[in-house]
């Protein structure tokens, strides 16, 4: 091979190395624009707060209302965390403190993640407080209750494999990991 040959060999593979890291940045930041890291002084306030992992709580906010803090769903959940306001009243009253505004950012974020918490302390399993929180923990004592535990809702089944997608694209572009189990 003639030297012209290996350094337009040399160049090609340069030009190809840098097209690629080009290609990688915009994928990334393209990612990272479908799964944001907003409202990030209340998620990780919270998160220290009730010792809950902030890519679960942007996950959880992702995956319920996509940062839509005026969100409402067919079922009365609302904010950025779609709580119930029977929930979100509960949660007030076992905090020894008043209602506010569940559409307020922080106090919907500080709120759910409280929730998330007690959860995760009922069940000690993110997949059980993934299916508590979407399906309430009526529904899931009674699904332990059985000999064969299932989740019984199509719904729930959704939102857990949802949840893991979107904690697995949290934990890769902000956290340098992958799944989290």
């Amino acid at each position: 091979m003639s030297e012209a040959s290996r350094l337009k060999l040399i160049i090609c593979l340069i030009l190809a190395a840098l097209l690629l890291m080009i290609c990688s940045h915009i994928q990334k930041k393209s990612e990272m624009t479908l799964y944001p890291q907003k409202y990030s002084e209340y998620v990780e306030k919270y998160s220290d707060e009730y010792g809950i992992d902030e890519h679960i709580i942007y996950s959880v906010i992702k995956v319920e209302s996509d940062f839509d803090k005026n969100a409402v769903s067919s079922s009365g959940a609302i904010g950025l965390m779609q709580l119930m306001p029977e929930t979100y009243i509960w949660l007030c009253e076992k905090n020894g403190e008043e209602p506010k505004n569940a559409f307020d950012a922080e106090e919907n974020i500080k709120y759910g993640t409280f929730y998330l918490s007690m959860l995760y302390k009922r069940y000690g399993d993110w997949n059980l407080t993934f299916c508590a929180y979407n399906a309430g923990m009526g529904n899931v004592d009674k699904w332990l209750s059985s000999n064969d535990f299932k989740i019984e809702f199509e719904e729930t089944e959704r939102y857990v494999y949802k949840l893991k997608v979107a904690q697995d694209k949290y934990l890769k572009l902000y956290y340098n990991g992958g799944y989290y189990g």
